[in-house]
């Protein structure tokens, strides 16, 4: 297997078990016509009613918001399995707005709800239901707390994909109520909900893309931030079974997280799994990657001055607080042994600086090297980036600029090239297997060290893509948050 394998066996050994029952997703037979019209307004039949989409000339897109794909996960199916699909008739749906949000514990108003599982499907202008093109789903950031799916419009990636393609996002419960621990809810509940609403949803699409014009068994996952760290778990879910769901994943900054067992004195950790079978992860093409400042901000937004590194009054044991807040079990000892290989000196003194490269190495950027690195070692191709933006910013979700409408204001043509190509990149991986892009100039290769943290891997960097090797100082670095896997219960 080789020493990327060991490692994605030693740091994310706490693999989910709790997926979906499988009677609670059992596929029936039973297919209904699709009503396809773009003379009029698009609408899919499918077996419990029947969705109204529109159609965008301008963009060449014909969208299906806010599709209920379970039953509301409220009253007596509160922290358990999703229902689906839906158990009743829902009837005609006029599907052009996007759903509520999901709402987490305390939280009203603002389009959030408790019912909240919803997709949405968005096909090239005059798609049928013969036409059998890949998919590309979307889980979105946050924390697992917040975030939804109606801030992420796919047109720019659909337009800039050579061959044809779909766009699915699907929202999941958040929050105590997705990731709620403890043995009462394990004894008389559903453990991570918000998970098993990703894997529903997921099921839901093998049962009904291929009536939205979609083909199952091309379906790629992808997400950023706590969806990229989604794709991951996917990827390692019920021993490394996909269980035909996807063929392909791709995640940009994959959380490392805190993840200690349901019954442990942290439960309301991000999750709250644990495994028997460690290490098992399905052996499906990858791309994964990272930004440079990924740390950067975290600590700065804490209320609590002793976490808090950006305060004028930090010391060493803040940045210490700061990283303990994140993994309880983080000890001094090995805090001592990682300023060795983070020096004070190397950030100016700044106990900020310092404290933002130790977080966004060991949460973000070691996890895609990890990755991308244990699954070229089991066989399966895989794809690295590293995205370097000194002009617009290189932060945690700064790549996302190249996908979703919002560009800045102030991007210039290094940077639009930039991002045209990224989304190439991106939706090729998607469409064929394989990222590459004919704006780039530059030939995406795979990884094939894996003696470290997956070399090579693509600097997407404006005016200067090219393929780099990974330091020697962030394999060093790697390998120390690696070793920890077990203490940090990642």
């Amino acid at each position: 297997m080789g020493r990327g394998a060991d490692l994605l066996d030693k740091t994310l050994h706490k693999a989910m078990v709790y997926f979906l029952s499988p009677r609670k997703l059992l596929l029936s037979t039973l297919t209904l016509p699709v009503l396809y019209s773009h003379a009029q307004s698009p609408s899919v039949t499918l077996e419990y009613g029947t969705f109204t989409g529109s159609d965008d000339p301008s963009t060449g897109i014909t969208s299906f918001l806010g599709i209920r794909f379970a039953d509301p996960p409220t009253g007596n199916l509160r922290w358990r399995a999703a229902v689906s699909p839906p158990s009743s008739n829902v009837g005609t749906v006029n599907a052009t707005q996007f759903a509520p949000i999901c709402a987490s514990i305390g939280q009203t108003g603002d389009g959030t709800s408790e019912d909240c599982l919803f997709g949405n499907v968005f096909v090239p202008s005059g798609t049928t239901s013969d036409d059998s093109l890949p998919v590309m789903v979307w889980f979105h950031g946050g924390g697992f707390q917040n975030g939804g799916t109606r801030d992420f419009d796919p047109r720019l990636i659909m337009q800039s994909s050579k061959n044809p393609m779909i766009f699915v996002s699907f929202a999941y419960r958040l929050g105590a109520l997705g990731f709620l621990g403890g043995a009462r809810l394990k004894a008389d509940g559903q453990l991570n909900a918000g998970m098993q609403d990703q894997r529903a949803g997921l099921a839901w699409l093998q049962r009904y893309i291929s009536q939205f014009g979609g083909d199952p068994s091309r379906v790629t996952i992808w997400g950023e931030s706590a969806g990229a760290g989604s794709t991951m778990f996917h990827l390692l879910a019920n021993g490394g079974d996909a269980g035909g769901l996807f063929h392909a994943a791709m995640g940009d900054s994959p959380s490392l997280s805190f993840t200690p067992a349901f019954d442990g004195d942290y439960i309301e950790g991000i999750f709250n799994f644990f495994s028997s079978s460690a290490g098992q992860f399905a052996k499906v093409p990858v791309l994964f990657g990272s930004n440079t400042n990924e740390g950067a901000g975290w600590s700065a937004g804490l209320p609590n001055p002793a976490a808090n590194t950006a305060n004028p009054n930090a010391t060493q044991e803040t940045v210490f607080n700061f990283l303990q807040g994140q993994w309880n079990s983080f000890t001094q000892d090995s805090f001592n042994r990682g300023l060795e290989l983070y020096p004070l000196d190397d950030f100016s003194g700044s106990f900020d600086l310092q404290g933002q490269q130790m977080y966004g190495e060991a949460r973000y950027i070691c996890t895609a090297g990890l990755i991308t690195a244990g699954l070229t070692s089991a066989g399966t191709k895989a794809f690295q980036y590293h995205y370097d933006n000194p002009h617009l910013g290189s932060n945690h979700g700064n790549d996302l600029q190249a996908f979703f409408p919002a560009t800045p204001a102030n991007a210039d043509g290094n940077d639009l090239a930039l991002f045209e190509a990224m989304r190439e990149f991106f939706t090729s991986f998607v469409t064929t297997g394989t990222p590459t892009s004919g704006s780039a100039g530059v030939n995406w290769e795979a990884v094939t060290d894996t003696s470290n943290d997956g070399n090579p891997r693509i600097l997407l960097h404006p005016g200067g893509i090219a393929m780099e090797q990974i330091s020697d100082e962030l394999n060093e670095h790697c390998a120390f948050w690696h070793s920890l896997g077990g203490e940090m219960q990642t």
